[in-house]
């Protein structure tokens, strides 16, 4: 057996193995809604995470900056899923989460139109609907670069050779029939997603480095309601309007103070 101290500092024995999917219920099943992830002895982990030894636990609500940062970064993979899936022959490179959201670049022989990104965001939402779990695994470098030589990853295949010499496995997550190079943690499953938006494209090097490839990165963000993302989605409107009012105006008082001159 071991001990698992709780947020409220209470003490708990179970059996070894255990996940904190299974001790968060126990504890607090309002909580179970909202939760993306665990922390143990302070380090994020899935909530698929099993416990070998006594440990401090707690628990990364959505709407914490943990927790965006998590959620976000699910989005992302959820993204990357939605356009492989939508466009033959895309090529994924990184996905991070951001401070107001999340990115992934892409390799597509076609530029990304804004109708695409609808097309994105409706495979997306299937995707959401089918609350695929996302489930870790690990595997030897050896076994990761076989695996995305086989799907044509080459990016992914360039991060892995990359990695430090002594560095013998990684980790990879599964959402579906979807797999991606990624340290974790992710949140549970991908009904766990409720409020995303694409917003754009932009042109990106690999590894920001200009004589490589250019790169479409697409950029998103999500929130854990709805409402959230109403929100921040009309102060960015808001903003971008009072921005084009005030070039407008500068404009206007340019034109007025010009005097006739010789060119």
């Amino acid at each position: 057996m071991i001990k698992v101290t709780l947020p409220d500092q209470s003490v708990t024995e179970y059996e070894a193995g255990v996940t904190l999917g299974q001790i968060l219920p126990n504890w607090n099943p309002s909580l179970v809604k909202s939760t993306v992830a665990g922390k143990v002895d302070h380090t994020l982990v899935d909530m698929s995470h099993p416990l070998m030894e006594s440990v401090t636990v707690s628990f990364v609500d959505a709407s914490s900056k943990d927790g965006l940062n998590i959620l976000r970064h699910s989005i992302s993979h959820v993204m990357a899923q939605a356009v492989q899936e939508s466009f033959a022959g895309a090529k994924v490179s990184i996905g991070p989460s951001i401070e107001d959201g999340f990115y992934y670049d892409f390799e597509y022989k076609e530029t990304f139109t804004p109708d695409d990104l609808e097309k994105i965001e409706k495979r997306m939402r299937q995707i959401v609907a089918a609350d695929c779990p996302f489930s870790r695994q690990e595997m030897s470098r050896e076994e990761a670069i076989a695996l995305f030589k086989d799907k044509d990853e080459p990016y992914k295949v360039e991060l892995i050779q990359d990695l430090p010499p002594d560095v013998e496995r990684v980790s990879l997550y599964r959402q579906g029939d979807y797999v991606d190079l990624c340290r974790g943690p992710h949140i549970p499953s991908t009904g766990m997603i409720k409020a995303f938006k694409l917003l754009n494209v932009a042109g990106a090097y690999w590894r920001g480095d200009e004589h490589n490839k250019m790169l479409q990165r697409i950029y998103g963000t999500g929130f854990a309601t709805q409402e959230d993302l109403k929100n921040t989605c009309g102060s960015w409107k808001r903003r971008k309007e009072e921005i084009t009012a005030a070039w407008a105006r500068i404009s206007i008082c340019s034109r007025s103070t010009m005097k006739p001159g010789r060119v």
